[in-house]
């Protein structure tokens, strides 16, 4: 979350002569010069490019969530933020206590008058949304949102709901709040750190840095086994708060030890920035070592100082300065709505429709900015109590609406179950994150056997059925190892390739050909979307459009690892526009929605059928065992899409829901008892 700005009212000197007193805030001064009496400390004196780094972080992250696809590594715009708040926050502290005119109370009721305005019409505007275009369940999470967003722990109820029944990221208007929570928790905790240090007069460099490495110690250690435990943990994420209250503390005792060559400083730090937007994406191992580039990066910029040239024609330009006066609500707008773009259509909007929502996002901040934020960040105690009161209520609106006692503009109660399978994934949970063979893998303990999962997201898509036979009876099922990459065919040498995601596909084939020769391994499952990659009508099919070849290399593979390893070859569910549970409906969240008439079982895809039987040949004279869907689901060749009590099969067009395949995938459990 963008930080306060770094303007400040005078500070008043302290009486007590056992401080030493800083100057006043001199906007016209140079950043870092001394005083002219050099028995004082001088506070660093406002800086344009400062704002303008804040406007670099809220860039990037819009643009991250607007476009991902142009900007995979625009997230750590965050990190930005992180070390720009503790910069600026953190230099109020010091200034504060070293004049003897810190107080706790003073210190939170400028919180409040900072934060609280934007988020409050943030939040109410969210659940005034909500009500209009999200069904009962939507809208209750959404509730329950509501309440962490208000009470800054939506950190930790994000961090409970990832990977478990956890729906798309663009469904929670307020998944954007996380960081926010962490920034108000460490600044629960910070203020008392370094009044409980400046008391007793320790060195508050030197402990800084050990909790700061601790802090980053746990990112590292946490991030492989853990990652959504890393990212959203105000623990692993802390030390790059405390990295802006180092550079706070050294600009005021030691600012002439922050700068060495400051061009250059500017330079390799926004370097090192550009480094982290163009190499990162969300599949990276993040925070962990790599949140070192968007922090050193940013610290390096920060300790620059206004002096240098980047700093001071770019990133204190008029136009980067305008942005990040109004970076903290355009961070808190910008995901609101793109958030209800996408639930309202049911998928990403057009490119055209989310550069609309991002330029009404900029002039929503801005006149938050200047309606609301301005005006009440100069207010008094009474202004912070009546924020605290209209916060308080927001959290128990959320109350209400988690408890269902306010529902939804669209409350049909047919409607819901449909809608709720478009969001329905839940591998990789029940799994843990591990290294295995020299690959990073989803694993689980079971007999003393290895059993080698192989594929794309057709082949995940079974994993809460081997997370529940091993949580049943863990000594009767051999462990299983998946090493997936959704979109990529598993058969090394394989022409098929993920859209512009080849390169991901080549590494993955490279560390499949690993793994199955691992003597650890005793057999191997391979499955993939089939029906997408070797039909000819298919939009999906092999590059070369050489199925045949693309056959023969996967009968080779079966048997180069058949020759001492057990495989077996899982064949495609069925597949089609179908079984898409968009398709039961009409209308839409912005008039009604209505159930419409549908076809309760599909007839087989002739091609699918032609696929299937021939994969099934291939396998045997290979020496695989087939496993097929099929003959158990559509025994009949005719397929069904819903439960008998009215639960969609698919979460779209090709892919089961976790509690079908929990349920009716027992063709599965062949491969982990042989």
């Amino acid at each position: 979350m963008p930080a306060s700005r770094s303007r400040c009212r005078p500070i008043r000197r302290s009486r007590s002569p056992a401080k030493t007193p800083i100057t006043t805030f001199v906007t016209s001064a140079r950043a870092g010069a001394p005083a002219a009496d050099s028995r004082h400390l001088t506070q660093p004196a406002y800086r344009a490019d400062i704002d303008g780094l804040r406007a670099l972080g809220v860039l990037l992250v819009v643009i991250f969530h607007a476009f991902p696809e142009a900007l995979p590594g625009g997230f750590i715009g965050v990190d930005i933020f992180f070390v720009v708040s503790g910069y600026l926050i953190s230099t109020i502290i010091f200034a504060s206590l070293e004049n003897g005119s810190f107080t706790y109370g003073e210190f939170y009721a400028r919180r409040v008058r900072r934060i609280f305005p934007a988020l409050a019409l943030v939040l109410f505007s969210g659940w005034l949304l909500a009500w209009l275009v999200m069904l009962v369940d939507e809208q209750q999470q959404l509730g329950m949102h509501l309440v962490a967003g208000a009470g800054f722990v939506s950190n930790f109820v994000l961090w409970s709901e990832a990977g478990y029944f956890d729906s798309d990221a663009y469904s929670k208007p307020f998944l954007h709040l996380w960081s926010l929570g962490i920034e108000e928790q460490f600044y629960i905790l910070w203020p008392l750190l370094l009044a409980f240090v400046w008391k007793r007069k320790w060195n508050f460099l030197a402990i800084t840095v050990l909790v700061a490495l601790a802090s980053f110690a746990a990112n590292v250690l946490t991030v492989a086994s853990d990652p959504v435990a890393a990212f959203y943990a105000p623990w692993s994420r802390a030390w790059e708060l405390m990295i802006g209250g180092m550079l706070a503390w050294l600009a005021l005792h030691r600012p002439r030890s922050l700068t060495v060559n400051a061009d250059w400083q500017s330079a390799i730090g926004l370097s090192l920035i550009v480094a982290g937007v163009v190499l990162l994406d969300k599949k990276a191992a993040f925070p962990g070592w790599w949140a070192l580039l968007p922090t050193v990066g940013t610290a390096l910029m920060v300790a620059a100082g206004s002096s240098a040239w980047l700093n001071r024609k770019v990133f204190g330009s008029r136009l980067m300065v305008s942005i990040g006066l109004i970076s903290y609500p355009l961070y808190l707008w910008h995901w609101l709505l793109l958030s209800f773009a996408w639930i309202a259509r049911g998928r990403m909007p057009p490119p055209g429709v989310r550069s609309a929502w991002v330029l009404l996002s900029l002039v929503l901040a801005y006149l938050s900015y200047r309606l609301l934020e301005k005006p009440l960040r100069a207010g008094g105690p009474k202004t912070a109590l009546a924020l605290a009161a209209v916060m308080a209520t927001i959290l128990l609106i959320g109350v209400a609406t988690d408890a269902r006692l306010v529902r939804p503009r669209n409350d049909d109660a047919a409607i819901g179950p449909i809608l709720e399978a478009l969001h329905d994934w839940e591998y990789p949970s029940g799994f843990q994150r591990t290294s295995f063979a020299g690959a990073t893998v989803n694993a689980r303990k079971g007999g003393a056997k290895t059993v080698l999962f192989i594929g794309d997201s057709h082949l995940e898509q079974y994993g809460p059925r081997v997370v529940a036979l091993l949580d049943g009876d863990s000594a009767r099922y051999h462990s299983a190892v998946f090493l997936t990459s959704a979109g990529c065919s598993p058969v090394p040498g394989s022409a098929q390739v993920n859209g512009s995601h080849a390169a991901t596909c080549t590494a993955f084939r490279e560390q499949v050909a690993k793994l199955v020769a691992s003597p650890a391994v005793s057999a191997v499952v391979i499955g993939a979307a089939w029906n997408v990659y070797l039909i000819e009508a298919s939009p999906h099919v092999v590059e070369s459009g050489d199925i045949d070849a693309e056959l023969r290399g996967l009968e080779n593979f079966i048997r180069s690892i058949a020759a001492d390893k057990k495989v077996y070859l899982l064949l495609d569910n069925p597949s089609g526009e179908q079984f898409e549970p968009r398709n039961f409906f009409e209308g839409s969240r912005l008039t009604r929605l209505t159930v419409k008439p549908f076809q309760q079982r599909i007839p087989l895809d002739q091609q699918q059928d032609a696929l299937r039987k021939r994969l099934a040949r291939l396998a045997v004279a290979a020496g695989a065992t087939v496993i097929d869907p099929v003959a158990q689901i559509c025994p009949d060749r005719h397929c069904p899409v819903m439960t008998v009590d009215g639960r969609p099969i698919y979460k779209d067009d090709n892919h089961y829901r976790p509690f079908y395949v929990r349920e009716y995938a027992q063709f599965i459990d062949v491969a982990l008892q042989d």
